[in-house]
């Protein structure tokens, strides 16, 4: 079984070169570099010290207006009340916003909308209920932009609005100050997270060295990681600044809440809030109230941020429960459909009783495994609720914005998005969005397909090599994990590990060991693994720590089937190299050229990088008995 097709985009030898003499990198993370854009030295030197770039926060939008009006609050003694969101994005952004203002001596207070009660958004009763209340400005976050009409109707009332966000907008813009990339912004990077917005906004209000900001990169290091914006550019400095200020947090709440996920603050990773920590804040808004992870973030008190913990850390259980329910029961309805269903490029599913703080999971697990953006639905009292998810090129949000005729309401980001809808017009919906999708999604993205950052020989693959990719991280969209591919190997000591679920396996690239490889999951290819044929073994390279040793591991993300003669033409070609050009056929000299190949070994390239050997290896097998 073939596990699709793998891809790697050319190589400038050049720039590799000066990368790997400049810098002083190996020539495979010259390439990963090199492939990823950054050609020129400065850039490549820039990305790997993943500095936070000093970009003016006031040119975010309406941020001298919004600072004003905040500062003019402050002085007039009005209370000020933060409108987060109930993810945890929405909730490190209402958190960051409550502790930029105490700065500034405000009297503050909070509200954290409940999914169930009042949905996602900016409510028309909401703000009229915190005018009544006295209060004189609200501040929204991670929220807002959508909300031209709810901004007004506050207005009105005499509520003095500032809205902070980072998601799309509507044609209409609300008539407010907007601290975002609205309005023509000049700001030069559009990808911030909602707590992100938040940080510039406190840059501008407390000054961009102010420590008592820079005390809380933890939450914005969380909110840019979990949130799942591309992870380059200003994204890339808050998430490494993040990371390290978490590593030495004095929250009691973070403290609490890594000791509860297992996390050891020494060695917290991208990985580590992604998968541990995130997943643990947003179980608060998925099952109930997103107030108790925003009260552990707050809390200075260690025995309330213990309880709060705990308290998060078992509905994260209760969420893994009723995920893997709504997971199972997706598969089997999509299983069912008949065939031409199954092969429409976008799949909407709904059921009254799923559980509407959980689809946005299952979406994104089912994109995964079909390769196609997903809407999940599920019922409510009056309106039904969706969440999609998508990967590759397809816009999700403009996907929904052409069947929003069927839709009460929609919002989100290109790969995800929100929705609400009236039950009788799902059917309509899906059928629309299939359309679309049909339509709009070329057909070799509904293939499995790896992108190869960089082709090594197993004598690479060394621990100083993982050191120096490690450099690259953190690693997310925008920055995906450094994904090499070793060809032609053999595959030896093939066994079964955690209950035959998984393979391990040693990989055997021509006379050496290349190495000890986990794959996670493929246990059911136990039998393919251990036939005497030659694979390409796609993967990441790590250390494995175990028993006191440190070593290089493959961990496996895709094993293809091997050209049979790859080994063969690899060996030919080598033996006319040492030989000389005098010696060489015409397929030869052309493949040599194409390499660029010379003395500089910093600009190596792998065979597979010349079309001419590829051609070669495709062509009928003739080339052995010319030789």
């Amino acid at each position: 079984m073939n596990e699709g097709t793998w891809t790697i985009e050319p190589c400038e030898r050049d720039a590799l070169a000066t990368l790997a003499r400049e810098l002083s990198l190996s020539p495979t993370t010259a390439a990963v570099l090199v492939r990823r854009g950054y050609e020129d030295v400065a850039g490549a030197r820039g990305f790997l010290e993943g500095a936070l770039p000093a970009h003016d926060p006031f040119g975010l939008g309406d941020m001298a207006a919004a600072c004003e009006a905040i500062r003019a609050a402050v002085a007039e003694g009005r209370r000020i009340c933060v409108h987060g969101d109930y993810d945890a994005d929405g909730i490190c952004a209402t958190t960051l916003a409550v502790l930029i203002l105490r700065e500034l001596g405000a009297d503050v207070d909070w509200h954290l909308p409940s999914r169930f009660d009042e949905g996602y958004g900016v409510r028309e009763e909401t703000l009229s209920r915190l005018a009544g209340d006295g209060c004189g400005l609200v501040v929204t976050v991670d929220c807002g932009i959508t909300a031209s009409a709810e901004v007004a109707a506050a207005k009105a009332l005499g509520l003095e609005i500032v809205v902070s966000d980072h998601h799309r907008p509507a044609e209409k813009l609300p008539d407010c100050p907007l601290v975002g990339p609205y309005r023509e912004s000049a700001y030069p990077f559009g990808e911030l997270c909602g707590t992100g917005v938040v940080f510039k906004l406190g840059q501008a209000l407390l000054g961009a060295d102010s420590e008592a900001l820079l005390r809380h990169l933890d939450l914005v290091g969380i909110a840019t990681i979990a949130d799942v914006v591309p992870l380059v550019d200003e994204n890339r400095g808050l998430a490494i600044a993040g990371l390290r200020a978490l590593a030495s947090t004095q929250k009691p709440g973070l403290r609490e809440l890594m000791k509860v996920a297992r996390v050891d603050p020494a060695a917290v990773d991208a990985a580590s809030v992604g998968f541990r920590l995130a997943p643990r804040l947003n179980a608060a808004g998925r099952l109930g109230h997103p107030e108790a992870a925003l009260e552990l973030l707050l809390t200075e008190d260690r025995d309330q941020a213990a309880r709060l913990a705990h308290r998060l850390d078992e509905l994260n259980r209760d969420r893994q429960t009723v995920e893997e329910r709504i997971l199972r029961e997706a598969v089997e309805e999509v299983e069912s459909w008949p065939e031409a269903k199954q092969q429409r490029r976008g799949y909407v599913l709904a059921r009254q009783e799923w559980h509407e703080g959980v689809i946005g999971i299952v979406a994104s697990r089912l994109v995964e495994r079909y390769h196609r953006p997903v809407v999940l639905i599920a019922g409510g009292e009056r309106e039904w609720k969706g969440s999609g998810r998508t990967s590759g090129s397809f816009d999700l949000h403009g996907g929904l914005g052409a069947c929003s005729d069927h839709l009460v309401r929609f919002g989100g980001h290109r790969a995800a998005a929100g929705l609400s809808i009236e039950p009788a017009q799902v059917e309509a919906f899906a059928a629309a969005f299939a359309e679309h999708a049909d339509a709009n999604l070329p057909e070799e993205q509904l293939r499995p397909r790896t992108v190869i950052d960089a082709l090594v020989h197993g004598s690479e693959l060394t621990l100083d090599l993982c050191t120096e990719l490690a450099r690259l991280a953190p690693f997310g969209l925008g920055n995906p994990g450094v994904t090499l591919l070793v060809a032609g190997c053999e595959l030896s000591d093939v066994s079964t590990v955690g209950d035959g679920k998984h393979l391990r396996f040693r990989v055997k690239d021509g006379p050496r060991d290349a190495g000890s490889a986990i794959a996670f999951g493929l246990g059911r290819q136990l039998d393919r693994f251990r036939q005497e044929e030659r694979f390409d073994v796609a993967f990441r390279l790590e250390e494995n720590r175990w028993n006191g040793t440190v070593a290089p591991q493959l961990v496996v993300k895709r094993v293809f089937d091997g050209e049979p003669r790859y080994r063969e033409l690899r060996e030919w070609l080598a033996g006319l190299w040492r030989e000389g050009a005098e010696a060489w056929p015409p397929e030869a000299a052309t493949i040599f050229a194409e390499l660029e190949l010379g003395d500089d070994e910093s600009g190596r390239r792998h065979l597979l990088e010349s079309p001419a050997f590829r051609a070669l290896l495709e062509a009928p097998p003739t080339l052995a008995k010319a030789a």
